[in-house]
């Protein structure tokens, strides 16, 4: 077990590393001045040119002008400024060396013992980041500590040096954690990792250890069966859950793809080029509101038979259209000859969505489908749409559809701002319970 923080993420703001990294700066300019004015020495007579100068300057910072006197010649205002420097440089030293000594001395757990009003993020990933984007736009001066298992995530640094935050690299399941984050103190804990049942398991101690969180824990479920399979449990029932594929797929199906039906006068073809959770919902999700609208359903995965197993194991399976599961790699132009001959998708207009979870392959996938498929309805996922593929997706008429945002604008402002009081009851308001769509 270990627990890793650095001077960059104890809390300090960019305001204050800022003011850190100005003062030596500040204490070697006044020195300079004052020996560049006609400043001078009681013990020690120098040369005056810049390099002496700078060399002694930078010595107050070591011997703080001990075996050179005090100043005592020159101008008054410039005698002013190097007393400032005889003072300043040790105190700068001192001060650095103290902070070091801090650190290395000093356990973790001694370090956060005054942490309160916090929130706690579980996980460092997208929607980690996502999160803390829309905490630092509504509460910028929210005290976060961030967990995650992996020392190694190239992920830590870099939403390190985006948001002021503690870092603390531990188990959430382990007690040792739960006892570094203080939480009884906590403002709300997040719970998400890519691991439904690190964050079902997590939700469940955090309640025991800490029962004045109820309400105020937040846990991320990806496996939409296992979602509904455990609705009734306590931390389910007691605290806030959401699937972002679901949030997603929602959004699409509500806004661009039931309009697409309705504009149709044939009874439509829907073929999914990748099958994994973000398709599944947005299967899940036709189904529901979609009922009727489509006749045939083709699923194009590398594993296109055990996703298609899967998603009827969880979502369920409707008798209202015919389901086709197709194995194959999406870049296998054989493939989609073969799919041409049994189904004549050149001549069906075909709403064909691309889905999988690499934004580059998505697109690269669907500029081929609309070389070969100049008619069909063609949506591609990104994560995070970018200026280049809002271009390329206007020029090739292909329907770009971004989830980072759709998240971001999901997440209520509640789970970004202080609760109306620290400690809440053990019963959870009703919006509580689930993200809203």
């Amino acid at each position: 077990m270990s627990y890793a923080i650095s001077p960059g993420r104890l809390g300090i703001s960019r305001r204050g590393a800022w003011l850190r990294g100005l003062l030596p700066c500040l204490v070697f300019v006044a020195g300079y001045a004052g020996l560049s004015h006609g400043a001078g020495f009681s013990e020690r007579d120098i040369p005056q040119t810049p390099l002496h100068f700078s060399y002694y300057t930078l010595g107050l910072f070591v011997m703080g002008g001990m075996d050179l006197g005090t100043p005592d010649k020159g101008p008054t205002w410039a005698r002013l400024l190097l007393w400032a420097a005889f003072f300043g440089g040790p105190v700068v030293t001192a001060t650095a060396v103290l902070e070091a000594l801090w650190a290395l001395a000093l356990p973790m757990a001694f370090r956060l013992r005054r942490l309160r009003d916090h929130t706690v993020v579980v996980g460092g990933n997208r929607l980690a980041e996502l999160y803390l984007h829309q905490l630092r736009a509504r509460s910028p001066g929210a005290q976060v500590l961030l967990v995650d298992k992996n020392p190694n995530n190239p992920r830590l640094e870099a939403l390190a040096n985006k948001f002021p935050m503690t870092v603390v690299n531990g188990d959430i399941n382990s007690e040792i954690t739960l006892a570094l984050l203080r939480l009884p103190r906590a403002r709300r804990v997040l719970l998400l990792t890519n691991n439904d049942f690190t964050n079902l398991n997590a939700a469940h101690r955090i309640l025991e250890d800490a029962p004045g969180l109820a309400g105020r824990v937040v846990l991320h479920l990806s496996n939409l069966g296992l979602l509904r399979s455990v609705h009734l449990s306590r931390a389910m029932q007691t605290n806030a859950y959401f699937n972002s594929h679901e949030i997603a797929a929602r959004q699409l199906v509500r806004d661009y793809l039931l309009a697409r039906f309705e504009d149709t006068t044939r009874t439509d073809l829907v073929v999914f080029a990748g099958f994994g959770r973000f398709g599944q919902c947005v299967l899940h999700t036709l189904q529901e509101q979609a009922s009727g609208k489509f006749e045939q359903v083709l699923i194009v995965d590398r594993e296109a038979r055990s996703q298609v197993s899967a998603f009827e194991d969880r979502a369920g399976a409707a008798e209202s259209y015919a389901r086709c599961a197709v194995a194959g790699n999406l870049s296998d132009c054989e493939l989609w000859s073969r799919l041409d001959q049994q189904h004549d998708l050149k001549n069906r207009e075909p709403l064909i969505i691309v889905g999988t979870d690499d934004d580059m392959v998505n697109l690269e996938r669907a500029l081929w489908l609309r070389g070969r498929y100049p008619d069909a309805y063609i949506v591609v996922r990104q994560f995070r749409c970018s200026t280049f593929s809002e271009e390329i997706a206007h020029e090739r008429r292909l329907l770009l559809f971004g989830v980072a945002d759709l998240i971001s604008n999901a997440i209520p402002a509640r789970w970004c701002t202080k609760p109306r009081a620290l400690h809440m009851s053990a019963v959870p308001t009703p919006d509580a319970r689930e993200l809203e769509s």
